[in-house]
């Protein structure tokens, strides 16, 4: 084995513990006997003796230590044998078992045998740096069990720490805080840090299993040090969490998912161009001029979206504040984001159902049961009545037929229309097209969105309300919503009239050949650059005629007399018809404002190619920096300005892939170390589905019939899925009310969506997985 340092080298496995067991550090090294094969091969039986004097137990761990074990260039960790609770009665048999394992069997190669540790209260493994990045995070994945080996395995409940090497905070419990000090031994004593250490503890006392170097690639540059970064983090997260005076809320969270989820629309780490887009398009004012125009309380000039080194998080107490009816008085105002962002930071698994289980963002049908919450954590009757008739008045506004402001916003959409073909048939510049296909867009496509958006969410929870009730059942609710008309359906009756030759492919492309997967992604080709890899025509079904639901003509009835004396003024069909519009209009209204979206990377894309500058240099540019050419001059040349603002970017992006954040962050010591949560994935349709997985990276083209799909993060771009005759889908990023929980629902295809990282990591390495929607479950049944 290589040496590493003057004070220790690593060896094989049972020669490395073998050492530490003669050394000073601040662990319990269980007692080894170590042998070759060329001695277990000369006298088996000998050896039996000799194990003994390890001393009497009840069973021993008979373990592999290959010679091709845990060395710098692989670990083969979990490639051979170990076997636990041997006895000695069963010894010769395990170690046999353990060298027949190997590959070869190398007379020099050896096995390790020790007690084995019974009775441990945690076990698992620390890696002393993230292995893509080799960022300075300590990772220690752990399970609370006897079992040694249950996280190794991958079997049960397992938890994460992830702790910055530079924390200036405790650990928040004392096994962590052995284990962090254990690790800074052994890095010094081999030092090497890149390590990979097991653990287990029994009654507080720290036991060390195995250390063995992380298998790194050490010809890249070092490792990025956080520190500075950190602490600008920190004291930027201090004053942003100070009360403001035109905010309510004594504090605020940062959550990646919440609202505008800008993990699911741009991915957790995006590139500068990608993020400076979605919080010029959508997060940095239209957002808050789309809830003022609907009702809620003003909060222009405060931005949703707040980058953290390049990692989008949305900020709750903005947030919170913007699902405020404007009418409510002040004080109850107050009262009520503190309860939400209070409610949100006791149960973080909600910070992708916000609408649904945290805010009350409009009036419904079961508004009595969550009056009762308010009541329990001290609302009084008068300020609940004042809540209740204030999202009642908000509702009805946005609701009514024929007076609803979502029908405006539909008009405003098809003047979206007309103006993106005047601009691009126009002679304008390649840079003043940009600038006003943005000014555009954001004035007639992402504001009217936004409010058509609204409408649908308001739309969602009235139909929930329906099932909560009990007026139709979660069947019932699947089946309407499969039969909506939607982008989606029309993609697939296009792609059944293209396959017939009823239409071309100019006409298919007119339609739906701006969409790429990730929207705000100019890496990512469009469908009408890339047709063959998107869409495989054979595989197309001619267009089937759509379920009808008929509604009973009693249960209308019946809603009608509820909403009547509700207070909501319209009736059950008025209602239904409601539902049916705002949920078909957003996706509508999506095609139409990411055409404007898709043309502006297309002119950047051609503007880069002018200016020899490549696409992937592109990605990294800040949309500011085209947007200020329109009205600025600027002594550079324009290839100037961009290549020093793509430089500027990309040396900040280091920083981004090197940062680790939690999901939602609701102190500032989580932005040096944080639990990872598990979420609670939404799962879509009744349905069960059991199929083969394949995780689609955003650039692949792969074979997805019949199979469960897992992506991180999936846009309208991702329709083409769906003409593949997928099996199911997972999604890392996503909310119950997000794109392709809408499109899956309306299809009928079973999906969990909005996984979370823990869930999602397991399904996507995973061979075969069976989703039972129906009562939210799912297990992997072989594993690669």
């Amino acid at each position: 084995m290589e040496e590493i340092g003057a004070e220790m080298k690593f060896g094989t496995k049972a020669e490395t513990l073998l050492n530490l067991k003669k050394t000073d550090i601040s662990a319990k090294v269980l007692d080894v006997f170590l042998f070759e094969y060329k001695q277990w091969r000369s006298d088996p039986n000998s050896f039996l003796e000799e194990i003994k004097l390890l001393g009497l137990h009840n069973t021993y761990i008979v373990r592999s230590s290959s010679l091709s074990e845990d060395s710098f260039e692989a670990s083969f960790a979990g490639s051979f044998e170990s076997i636990l609770n041997v006895t000695l009665s069963n010894m010769i048999d395990a170690i046999n078992q353990v060298f027949e394992s190997y590959d070869t069997i190398d007379d020099s190669n050896q096995i390790l045998i020790q007690p084995m540790l019974e009775e441990s209260e945690i076990s698992g493994v620390l890696f002393s740096y993230e292995k893509e990045n080799l960022s300075p995070y300590y990772f220690v994945n752990f399970q609370r069990s006897s079992d040694t080996e249950a996280v190794t395995s991958g079997v049960g409940d397992s938890e994460t720490w992830i702790s910055s090497h530079h924390n200036p905070n405790a650990a928040p419990e004392e096994f962590l805080q052995k284990l962090v000090q254990l690790t800074k031994e052994l890095m010094a004593l081999f030092q090497f840090p890149f390590l990979d250490v097991e653990f287990a503890v029994k009654k507080g006392e720290l036991y060390l299993f195995q250390v063995r170097p992380m298998v790194v690639n050490l010809n890249e540059q070092d490792p990025l040090s956080l520190d500075s970064i950190l602490e600008k983090l920190f004291k930027k997260y201090k004053k942003l969490n100070q009360p403001h005076p035109n905010l309510l809320g004594q504090k605020t969270l940062y959550g990646l998912m919440p609202d505008w989820n800008p993990a699911e629309i741009i991915g957790k780490r995006p590139r500068q161009l990608a993020l400076s887009l979605y919080k010029e398009f959508v997060t940095d004012s239209v957002w808050a001029y789309q809830r003022n125009n609907y009702g809620y309380r003003n909060l222009r000039s405060h931005p949703l979206l707040i980058s953290f080194f390049g990692i989008p998080f949305i900020d709750m107490r903005v947030d919170f504040n913007s699902f405020i009816p404007e009418e409510l008085d002040e004080k109850i105002a107050g009262k009520l984001v503190d309860f939400y962002l209070s409610k949100l930071e006791a149960n973080p698994r909600s910070h992708d159902k916000i609408e649904f289980d945290i805010v009350l963002s409009c009036y419904s049908l079961d508004f009595d049961a969550k009056k009762s919450e308010l009541l329990d954590n001290g609302f009084s009757e008068s300020e609940c009545t004042r809540i209740e008739f204030s999202l009642l008045n908000l509702t009805n506004k946005i609701i009514r037929k024929n007076e609803g402001f979502f029908e405006k916003d539909i008009q405003r959409l098809k003047i979206l229309e007309n103006k993106f073909t005047e601009i691009k048939v126009s002679d304008l510049s390649t840079i003043d097209k940009i600038y006003w296909h943005i000014e555009n867009c954001k004035r007639y496509g992402t504001l009217p969105f936004a409010g058509v958006a609204r409408a649908a969410f308001i739309g969602v929870q009235l139909l929930n309300s329906l099932k909560e009730s009990r007026y139709l059942s979660s069947e019932q609710q699947s089946a309407f919503l499969s039969s909506l008309f939607t982008v989606s359906s029309d993609l697939k009756f296009k792609l059944s009239q293209l396959k017939s030759g009823e239409i071309n492919r100019e006409e298919f492309d007119l339609i739906f050949g701006h969409l790429r997967p990730g929207t705000y992604d100019i890496l990512s080709s469009r469908y009408d650059e890339n047709f063959e890899s998107y869409f495989d025509l054979s595989q197309v079904e001619s267009d089937k005629k759509r379920p009808y639901f008929e509604w009973d003509q009693s249960v209308l009835d019946n809603i009608s007399d509820t909403l009547r004396v509700k207070g909501i003024k319209i009736n059950a069909s008025e209602l239904v018809d409601f539902i049916k519009k705002s949920i078909e209009g957003r996706e509508w209204a999506k095609l139409v404002f990411t055409r404007s979206l898709s043309e502006v990377l297309r002119l950047i894309s051609s503007l880069g190619q002018r200016l020899d500058i490549q696409a992937e240099d592109l990605s990294f540019l800040d949309i500011q920096s085209v947007r200020k050419l329109y009205s600025n001059l600027d002594h550079r040349d324009v290839r100037e300005v961009f290549l020093e603002n793509i430089q500027l970017n990309q040396e900040l992006y280091e920083y981004t892939l090197s940062l680790e954040l939690p999901n939602l962050i609701t102190s500032p010591e989580m932005l040096y170390s944080f639990y990872v949560f598990e979420d609670d994935p939404n799962y879509i349709t009744q349905k069960s589905v059991q199929g083969q997985v394949i995780y689609l990276d955003k650039n692949e083209h792969a074979d997805v019939e019949n199979k469960i799909v897992c992506i991180q993060n999936a846009d309208p771009g991702y329709d083409y899925l769906f003409s593949k005759r997928i099996a199911g889908l997972v999604t890392q990023f996503g909310g119950v009310n997000s794109h392709m929980a809408i499109r899956c629902a309306e299809l009928g295809v079973p999906a969990m969506i909005g996984s979370g990282s823990v869930h999602f990591k397991e399904i996507s390495n995973a061979e075969i997985v069976q989703i039972d929607c129906a009562v939210k479950k799912y297990n992997v049944t072989q594993e690669s």
